[in-house]
């Protein structure tokens, strides 16, 4: 799942030569809308305080998407991948000034690792000191939203409404992708090439992604599952090293490095003691995006962060 949600924002750019941000997220959701409502029937049926609270929280989901989007226009995928995942420090965060949540002082540690990675990838190789453009404030201002909708999430989701919450913030995402992209006119994606990214993204890595989730968490403990969700933007490096030939710079590597630790801080199992095991559960998601897993109350990028 971190695999394939690190590989959408290398589809996204390479998608992008043809398509519109908007106009391929608007596709993109459009049909993880009509994929997740076929191989799960049983979604659509929900009462009206789920499809509204579905459609709120898929909302930010879907604006956070744009946002992170467009920023990938002006931001090499590597390092759009590492900004927006710091949804992933900013929840717990938001959940304490939101929720009056105690921010463990674990939480402040990888703020500051994940302030001074953020600073080591906007250092402009050139030389000419930290730049902080466009692209990177619009895809923090993206790993923001995703904060929000995980906390709300968290607020709102229960086992009963979990899968129906999942289709409609899909239903609620692909509004927004579909009323931004409506001012240039929506463009369908077309040609083979464009076909094979707007299905990739939206069966394989939006719809068939929430059944993974769903088998991987009930056998995992939700911690490790935030853990190994954490390596997304690590894959998305790797991918865009590997296949768009991106740079690998010392810069690229401490900030990354930097990030991760800092996720991985975030959501690393609480001390162990002894007697009874205690799990706890951090809402992480994407993910993509997501959104997801659980995160110390406070991402599945991931994608939908509503499968779990």
């Amino acid at each position: 799942m971190a695999a394939l949600w690190g590989s959408t924002l290398v589809v996204m750019k390479d998608a992008y030569t043809t398509l519109s941000p908007t106009d391929l997220l608007a596709n993109r959701f459009v049909v993880a809308v009509l994929a997740f409502g076929l191989l799960m029937p049983r979604a659509w049926r929900a009462n009206r305080r789920t499809v509204l609270q579905g459609l709120a929280l898929g909302a930010l989901f879907g604006a956070g998407q744009v946002l992170q989007g467009v920023g990938l226009r002006s931001t090499p995928a590597s390092v759009n991948g590492f900004i927006g995942g710091l949804y992933v420090i900013v929840t717990p965060l938001l959940g304490a000034a939101l929720l009056g949540k105690r921010v463990p002082r674990p939480v402040w540690l990888a703020v500051a690792l994940a302030t001074v990675g953020l600073g080591s990838l906007a250092l402009n190789a050139g030389g000419s000191g930290v730049r902080i453009g466009t692209g990177e404030l619009l895809t923090f201002a993206a790993a923001v939203c995703f904060a929000v909708q995980i906390v709300a999430l968290g607020r709102l989701a229960t086992a009963r409404t979990v899968i129906s919450l999942g289709l409609y913030q899909m239903v609620g995402a692909a509004a927004v992708c579909l009323v931004c992209a409506a001012p240039g006119g929506i463009r369908m994606a077309s040609t083979p090439h464009e076909w094979f990214a707007v299905l990739y993204l939206g069966v394989l890595c939006s719809a068939v992604v929430a059944f993974l989730q769903s088998w991987a968490q009930a056998r995992v403990d939700a911690t490790r599952a935030a853990v190994v969700m954490c390596t997304e933007p690590l894959w998305g490096a790797i991918f865009a090293i590997g296949l768009m030939g991106e740079p690998l710079t010392a810069q690229i590597l401490f900030g990354a490095a930097s990030i991760l630790a800092a996720m991985v801080l975030v959501v690393r199992p609480p001390h162990r003691h002894r007697g009874p095991r205690a799990e706890s559960a951090p809402q992480l998601e994407p993910g993509v995006a997501p959104q997801a897993v659980a995160v110390p109350e406070g991402p599945g990028r991931g994608d939908l962060a509503s499968a779990s």
